[in-house]
């Protein structure tokens, strides 16, 4: 069956696989920086699902909603899968006819048939499968990480406990036919299985019906291939080369027949560090771009670059001879001794540009090359491509994106070690090349050695315990010449293994991360612990050696390797004094929404602190129950925050428990140099910030659209997902947008006759329908502009900050000079009753064409404060766990990145804004209202003279019957403008997703001056309704003529 289905693919075209295998040029490159496509706290999940079947439809999991999300490629909305299974999905893999394999926290395997959808109970696999997949023979494979062994399943047979084991088995280890918690698995189309043996640091080759594998890459692989260190998924592309992903260092590494390349994350760019200790999946679509699901659930794009393939340049732009030799030595690996010579070659480019590095020789070589620094101690630091192999022409070749500006070494080492012998670089490229040999320095060897005890103080390395039982000494090293230096341990005991942390100026125990500069748990991972470190003359460091294993004693010594001697004196931990705060959170507390579009609310205490010294502290607290005020890093019992304070300044810090309106006693305690100086405050000043961190704004005059929506609006949803607040608010936007083009057309229709432009008033006339029109588009592009920006993060950063500072600035200015060419109107009415028979048209027209001119520049003058102050803000959701509980790893994790347009105004400002606002908003209706009762008083008191019969009151009756619409046209623009006016004059404090529906109202209600241009000045006019009616029924005759 398996051959006949290969027979189809291969003379019908049609692909058998429903995940994509692309066939990969050998010089293939991918963007490094990667495009996030989805990002969506309601997401989050422990196991970052995701899958892309063959045609490019994207598979991923909202655990909130329990959902199965669908995006189609050439559709803009995606659909959902509800499941009903109440646990927390772990895996799926899609099938050719759409079937969906699902497996659940829970251990049940379903299935969602396409033909009825609906959900089918597969088996009970008894454990937890972390991985699917479905191979070409319909053979379902689980990933059990728990249980270190991968399963099969024939599918097409009824038999539901048909369970075979095909890799590892029941007890975990590193032999060939063992596993240690293994993650992703890939069947290929030879049915062979590759597994991410995750604690092995490897991955594992097992052919068809083997139970003993082959190790492809990382750890005891027969062959030199790359250090893994937790891989977690591996894919491979159809000419089988590999593809990883690193749990716990967000890496991204792939192989080809030019060897291994770093794709993302080895040298520092990339996946945002804040995400560095994430499990992650790895996808390909059909054009061989790379997706990539971490687990705080960003989806994220690594495009592949089609002129990495068009074009391989030809051109020899540098040559470089020479001849390694005994005089220098390094290890390759982590894992092997130094037995290896080298050369170093620095490579410096003119241009950034795709370059070919090719290495010769009649001896077998292997190649490396690094970014900005290369220490022979620490081989896998900085590493972006490594290759070699045996008895080829080209020993090694490298088809590098090389960047000016950017410090690349290549260093020339042999495939078997103690190996010498003569070799040739040869660069390919389309512009100059500069190759400079690299002199190694000369390494000093510095030696302490010492022994821990039972009578050592301990260190809680792992810092989540109450009190450890691990050992430690503390040296102080100073070194005489500043540079870049290697510490290695090592241990009488082969069963003591070493882990040293390095800080600067002080240390205690107590603050365990106050001044670290390294990783924490370097040497409990199953490697030998090695730091390399830049250290500085003058600066006295403090370098702890610890025990991985509790209770554990006996000799170690400490060996560091650079350019000068290291001078070593074993210290005591620095004395340290703790202050201590305790008080209780009650109903009686001010409270806040913690979390950027969060409806619920926590009580908080603000506490100013004062410290009398420079130096580090650290605050942990002590709840009686789980209080979590800090976000640096997090424990079952206790959470902490170590930060640097200066004498002279004051500090805020803000407890708030972990749930809405929870009511909890704590304890803030304190460790530092001196004593911290505790003091509570409540702030009951005006300016105050609204809605927690998520608004870093004080309260200013003016709320725009973007206050009001920040925090109703679903991140990365489409329109079918949002609130109704935001449905309704489209479609309002949508009749907003018809109504004033309707409205600004008729009234262009109508003013555009020559006979209404013989004085000013008609030429203000048509400018505001002109200035109407703008602003209803203008109001639309606002809308849409906070809405698209806010639902997706993939939004560029220059064009946020363009239209934060463009868009309100230039709705304002519509809308304000349509205002006041309304004032303008009223005020030429009454200079026309003023004037009577002796008004001059022209020296009106001539008046009206330079106010129209000038107007837009005289408001301008009065907002161009508005995009100086207006400015981005943005604010991450941070989340910090345990997520692995065999080796304490503990990530900060980004949830959700939401950014803002905001305004901050300085008190000057902010009052000058006020007048400004007043101004605009009450400037033109005082201007329209008395006009209009100067023309009723004018033109009463003219009738008065001629018709002495009538008296002033019957006058004034009469008047007001005729020109009353003057009254009451500004009267209602006024009343429709006041909302608005309102809810920007509020005082205090306001919390906007309280009454979000009355500011939304407002500030849609103040928009419908601009849509009503036509009802208030046409309809009412009899002049201007013939006129209009003539119009168009030129309009109508025109095409019969």
């Amino acid at each position: 069956m398996f051959f006949v289905l290969i027979l189809m693919a291969l003379t019908n075209g049609i692909s058998v696989l429903s995940f994509n295998q692309p066939k990969l040029c050998p010089t293939a490159q991918w963007n490094s920086k990667g495009s996030t496509l989805f990002f969506m706290s309601d997401m989050f999940t422990k196991y970052p699902i995701l899958f892309i079947d063959s045609n490019n439809t994207i598979y991923s999991v909202s655990e909130k909603e329990h959902e199965i999300l669908i995006s189609f490629k050439d559709r803009i909305h995606s659909t959902s899968i509800r499941y009903s299974f109440m646990s927390v999905l772990s895996a799926i893999f899609v099938t050719m006819n759409g079937d969906i394999y699902t497996s659940y926290q829970n251990t049940i395997i379903s299935k969602w048939i396409a033909s009825t959808k609906k959900f089918v109970t597969v088996m009970n696999a008894e454990s937890v499968c972390s991985d699917l997949f479905v191979d070409l023979n319909n053979d379902l494979y689980c990933s059990m990480t728990e249980e270190n062994k991968i399963v099969k399943r024939v599918l097409n047979k009824n038999n539901e406990v048909d369970l075979t084991i095909v890799a590892g088995s029941n007890t975990a280890g590193s032999a060939s036919h063992q596993l240690l918690l293994p993650r992703g698995i890939f069947v290929d189309t030879n049915l062979d299985l590759y597994v991410a043996d995750c604690y092995n640091h490897r991955i594992q080759l097992f052919n068809l019906n083997e139970k003993h594998g082959k190790t492809v890459a990382g750890q005891s692989s027969t062959d030199i291939t790359i250090s893994l260190y937790h891989p977690c998924s591996v894919i491979v592309d159809s000419d089988k080369y590999l593809f990883i992903s690193f749990y716990l260092r967000h890496h991204i590494v792939g192989s080809g027949p030019n060897g291994f390349r770093c794709i993302s994350g080895c040298d520092g760019e990339g996946i945002q560090s804040s995400a560095a200790k994430i499990p992650s999946k790895l996808s390909f679509d059909i054009s061989g771009n790379l997706f990539f699901r971490d687990g705080t659930d960003r989806l994220m794009k690594f495009t592949l670059e089609k002129n990495s393939c068009e074009y391989l340049p030809s051109t020899i732009q540098a040559m470089y001879s020479s001849i390694l030799t005994n005089n220098q030595r390094f290890s390759r690996t982590l894992f092997d001794h130094p037995f290896y010579y080298y050369e170093t070659i620095e490579i410096t480019v003119s241009k950034n540009d795709l370059y070919i590095i090719i290495g010769n020789s009649s001896i077998d070589l292997y190649g490396h090359v690094y970014k900005d620094h290369f220490e022979r101690f620490n081989p896998a630091g900085n590493l972006i491509a490594w290759y070699g192999k045996c008895c080829n022409k080209d020993q090694f070749k490298f088809t590098l994106d090389l960047k000016i500006n950017t410090k690349y070494i290549l260093v020339v080492t042999t495939y078997n070690p103690n190996v010498t012998g003569p070799f040739t670089i040869t660069i390919f490229g389309l512009n100059t090349i500069r190759l400079q040999h690299m002199n190694v320095e000369v390494v000093v060897e510095s030696i302490y050695s010492s022994a821990l005890t039972q009578a050592h103080p301990k260190y809680d390395y792992r810092s989540c315990e109450d009190a450890s039982e691990s050992f430690y000494e503390a040296v102080q090293v100073e070194v005489n010449e500043s540079g870049f230096y290697t510490i290695l341990s090592s241990s009488s005991s082969s069963n003591m293994h070493l882990s040293n942390y390095v800080y600067e100026h002080n240390f205690n125990p107590r603050m365990e991360f106050g001044n670290l500069l390294t990783n924490r748990n370097n040497g409990c991972n199953g490697n030998p612990s090695k730091i390399t470190i830049k250290l500085m003359t003058g600066i006295r460091y403090i370098l702890v050696v610890t025990t991985c294993i509790e209770y554990q004693t006996g000799k170690f010594s400490i060996k560091i390797l650079g350019k000068s001697n290291a001078s070593f004196q074993r210290v005591d931990a620095s004395p340290i004094t703790n202050s201590s705060y305790s008080s209780n959170l009650t109903n009686a507390n001010q409270k806040f929404p913690r979390f950027c579009g969060s409806s619920g609310y926590y009580y908080y205490e603000t506490v100013r602190l004062t410290v009398l010294t420079n130096g580090v502290y650290t605050f942990l607290n002590d709840p009686q129950l789980n209080l979590m005020p800090f976000y640096r890093h997090i424990c079952d019992s206790k959470a902490g925050l170590t930060v640097k304070l200066r004498a002279g300044t004051t500090y805020i810090i803000v407890v708030t428990p972990i749930m809405p309106l929870y009511e909890v006693e704590f304890q803030v305690l304190a460790y530092g140099p001196t004593n911290v100086i505790f003091e509570r405050f409540v702030d009951n000043s005006t300016y105050c910030y609204i809605g927690g961190p998520c608004d870093a704004q004080v309260k200013s005059i003016g709320l725009t659209l973007d206050d009001i929506l920040r925090d109703q609006i679903n991140r990365n949803m489409t329109i079918n997902h949002q609130p109704f607040l935001i449905k309704i608010s489209v479609a309002i936007t949508t009749l907003i947008l018809i109504a004033g083009i309707i409205s600004s057309a008729c009234s262009l229709l109508t003013f555009q006759n020559r006979s209404l432009r013989q004085t000013g008033c008609g030429l203000y006339l048509l400018a505001s329908s002109i200035t109407s029109l703008l602003t209803t588009i203008m109001f639309t592009i606002k809308f849409w502009f906070v809405l698209l920006t806010q639902m997706s993060i993939s939004v560029h950063l220059s064009i946020l900050q363009g239209g934060c500072k463009s868009i309100e600035t230039l709705l304002k200015l519509f809308f304000y000079w349509d205002a006041w060419l309304n004032a303008c109107i009223a005020v030429e009415r009454a200079i026309t009753v003023y004037h009577g028979v002796n008004f001059n048209k022209a020296k009106s027209k001539r008046y009206a064409r330079w106010i129209i001119f000038i107007l837009p520049f005289c408001i301008m003058a009065t907002i161009i404060h508005e995009p100086l102050y207006r400015q981005i803000f943005t604010y991450d959701m941070r989340n910090v766990m345990l997520i692995e509980s065999m080796t304490d790893d503990i990530a900060e994790t980004i949830e959700d990145r939401n950014t803002w347009c905001t305004t901050s105004y300085s008190q000057s400002i902010q009052d000058y804004n006020t007048g400004s606002l007043f101004v605009h908003l009450l400037g033109p209706f005082i201007t329209n209202f008395l006009s209009a009762l100067f023309i009723i008083t004018r033109s009463a008191r003219r009738r008065v003279e001629v018709q002495k019969q009538q008296t002033y009151k019957a006058h004034i009756r009469e008047q007001w019957q005729e020109h009353k619409q003057l009254v009451i046209s500004p009267t209602i623009l006024l009343f429709l403008s006041t909302p608005r006016l309102v809810i920007s004059l509020l005082s205090g404090c306001i919390q906007l997703s309280d009454h979000v529906w009355l500011y939304l109202s407002a500030y849609f209600i103040s928009f419908l001056p601009s849509i009503l241009i036509f009802i208030v000045y046409v309809i009412p006019s009899t002049l201007y309704r013939n006129t209009f009616k003539n119009s168009r029924l030129k309009i109508c005759q025109r095409p019969r003529s």
